[in-house]
């Protein structure tokens, strides 16, 4: 389960950070990295500050985008500020860790992490299921990304270890659509709902979005959205 896990870190300002939460991942034993753009390519000081989990460096998945990074996973979780339109979606480590043990179960999972300054966009806010916020102390919450990672990554870890000690027998659940289906969905929806002039600006997009990333779509469901989509161009064509 564990190895359907995977920590995405956007766009890290210094390598010693990519080096440092590979430590912290490989202690809790998450061992899939993924690097968005990292301003500074992993050297020695990557490898010197990962201590023993130079493995976890070297075989990091290097992609350009968000979008890439997350393209075959099923459940994502952002980290983020806790902000107040995000209320209904926000989920703290230990609930994330919770969530991320039953998902891997079946599917592939990302927890990403933001830029050290600015964090995540709210575009890639709004591509993320949950959003995860550690609560801190108000009055000093600075937490740098290695501690931010070894913290959910323990989390993680403990509800892993509570999975493995309940022997129960649990359906396999039917698979679920990725973000990249899902992206083209969409894309597909968006298309079809202005040609009927039903999506005149990119606030209905937006809610019809958070509407599907919390039904949690399966794969046949998707299919059935898809070809319903494909059946009222199809009427309106002729």
């Amino acid at each position: 389960m564990l190895d359907n896990i995977t920590i995405v870190l956007v766009e890290t300002s210094h390598s010693g950070n990519i080096g440092s939460a590979a430590r912290a991942m490989k202690t809790m034993g998450l061992t899939k990295l993924c690097l968005v753009s990292p301003k500074q390519g992993i050297d020695e000081q990557a490898i010197a500050l990962a201590a023993g989990a130079e493995d976890v460096v070297r075989n990091a998945k290097i992609v350009s985008s968000f979008e890439q990074a997350v393209a075959d996973c099923h459940w994502i979780i952002g980290t983020s500020a806790r902000l107040r339109h995000l209320q209904s979606t926000l989920i703290e480590p230990r609930e994330c860790g919770e969530k991320v043990a039953e998902y891997a179960k079946s599917g592939n999972a990302a927890i990403v992490f933001g830029r050290e300054r600015v964090g995540l966009t709210n575009e890639e806010l709004l591509k993320c299921h949950y959003h995860l916020t550690i609560p801190a102390n108000p009055e000093y919450s600075s937490l740098n990304l290695a501690m931010a990672v070894q913290l959910v990554s323990y989390e993680i870890r403990l509800a892993w270890l509570n999975t493995q000690s309940i022997s129960q027998a649990v359906a396999t659940p039917s698979p679920l659509a990725t973000a990249q289906e899902l992206d083209y969905f969409y894309q597909h929806t968006e298309r079809l709902y202005q040609q009927l002039g039903f999506i005149q600006n990119a606030g209905v997009m937006q809610k019809l979005r958070r509407l599907y990333q919390r039904a949690a779509v399966e794969k046949n469901e998707l299919n059935i959205l898809r070809g319903m989509l494909s059946a009222v161009e199809k009427a309106i064509k002729n």
